[in-house]
Parts: structure tokens; sequence; C-alpha cells
């Protein structure tokens, strides 16, 4: 019925790939036809009265009272990243820990298909998954920017999807590659999510908490969207360091795979 371990490993995502694109292009739509409401001006006192250690996941008044500002901060900011890396980290989870805690990866490694393939191939669908439902944003932001009769430039709208997506791929490996060098589901649900969710806290907090700043060197979502991309453009060394890490979770997992027992239920 497949070809290969991708086309395999596709249409085992296919339930993942729409519920998925669905969910977050509601939220995006329905966070953009928010913007006429937010930029109007009452917004200052709401906005004010959030406590210092919050603020930066609601953003500051300017955000809301420009396009650009408004899409970095509510449709690039926590509003979208937060719910996406759960996204990266399931996809990721389900065809290779998953797999292998059904016996589904055991039954296919018995197949003469080399584990280097069945990595990379697993690898790749979960990558074209996770960056299709991530590009797909930019048709809800553009019906609604349409709606309420406003514009935005698309070259920095496509590069904060760059960066948005690059970002959901090294949590999303994470979760992979742990899975893939040890078989233990339980351990890279732990160590993926616990490292998001604490990542996502050091990162909001931080700029109003001193002590915590040299620690949020350590999380990546502090190298993305930081400065803003939608009015700053995209840093280059923010994304080598992020494609860098991307790597390097690529090759230990594919190693641990090479070298481990897949077991058998």
């Amino acid at each position: 019925m497949f070809k290969n371990v991708f086309t395999k490993s596709l249409y085992t995502l296919r339930w993942h790939f729409l519920g998925w694109l669905l969910g977050i292009a509601f939220i995006v739509f329905l966070t953009m036809v928010l913007y006429p409401s937010f930029s109007q001006d009452g917004i200052e006192q709401i906005v004010n009265s959030v406590p210092d250690s919050l603020k930066s996941l609601v953003g500051n008044v300017a955000d809301f009272k420009t396009i650009p500002g408004y899409i970095g901060q509510q449709i690039f900011g926590p509003n979208l990243y937060i719910v996406s890396l759960i996204m990266s980290i399931l996809i990721f989870m389900a065809i290779s820990a998953n797999e292998e805690a059904d016996g589904r990866l055991q039954s296919l490694l018995s197949f003469p298909v080399s584990r280097t393939k069945v990595y990379f191939q697993k690898f790749l669908a979960a990558n074209a998954v996770v960056l299709a439902i991530i590009a797909s944003t930019v048709v809800s932001l553009w019906i609604a920017l349409v709606i309420i009769g406003e514009s935005a430039d698309y070259l920095r709208i496509w590069e904060s999807i760059f960066a948005l997506g690059l970002v959901n791929l090294v949590y999303g490996m994470l979760a992979y590659a742990i899975a893939m060098a040890t078989g233990n589901k339980g351990l890279s649900v732990m160590i993926a999510s616990g490292y998001a969710v604490g990542s996502l806290f050091i990162t909001s907090l931080a700029p109003a908490v001193d002590r915590l700043q040299m620690i949020d060197k350590f999380s990546l979502l502090h190298y993305y969207n930081n400065p803003q991309i939608m009015t700053n453009g995209l840093n280059e060394k923010h994304l080598v360091l992020l494609l860098g890490v991307f790597v390097i979770l690529t090759l230990i997992g594919w190693i641990g795979f090479l070298r481990r027992d897949v077991r058998t239920n």
C-alpha cells in the first residue's frame, strides 16, 4: 500500500495534521479579527493592570496599536507557540515512541529496511507535517486581514512563520531524539514537555526577574521572536543557534537508534 516509510508515516499522521491544522487556523483567525477591539483606547488600562511578571505574555500597549506589533505579539507570541509546541511534541511522539509501544515499529523493522531509512523517513514526515501546519497560518491570517480591512508586510510574516516553524521543529526533535534513542515513551514525554513548560515559564518571567535572565539563555524560546520579527526582522545568530541544536539532536537520536535494541512486546 505504501512505497516507503515516509508515505506510511504521513498516512499515520493524517488525523494529527487535519486536527491541528484546523485548530491552529482557528486560533490565528480569531485572534486577528479581534484586532480592532484591542486597538481601541480602552485597552491601555487593561494592559497596564497586568502584573509586571506577566507583561511579556500580554505585550505592551504599543503592540496593540499597530498591525505589525499586534501580529508579532498576539499571533506569533505565546498565544500561538504554547499550542504549537504541544502539537510538535505530540506529532513527533506519534511516529516514534507511540509506534514502538504498540509494536508497529518492531513490525516495520522486520522488513528489509535499514534503521537509517526508518529514522530519517519518519523524521522527514514529522517535519513536513509540522511545517505544513505552521505555514498554513498565513492563509487564516490573510483572510482575517481582508475581513478587518488591514494589510501587513508579508515578508515579515513569512520570516516569523519560518522562525516559528524552526523552534517547533527543535522542541519536537527533542522528543523524537529521546524516543528513538531510548525507546522510553514516558521519559521522552517528561523531558520534552518539561523542558517546553520550563522554557515558557522562564522566558516569560525573565524580563521582570533579574535572576532568571542568565537561566533564560538556556531556553530555546529566548532565541525565538526576540527581538520581535515583525518589527525588527530575523536575528540570524538566533536562527543559526536553533539550527545547530536541531542538527545535534537529529544526530544524537540517529546514533542512539542505530545502537540500541528495539524491545519487543
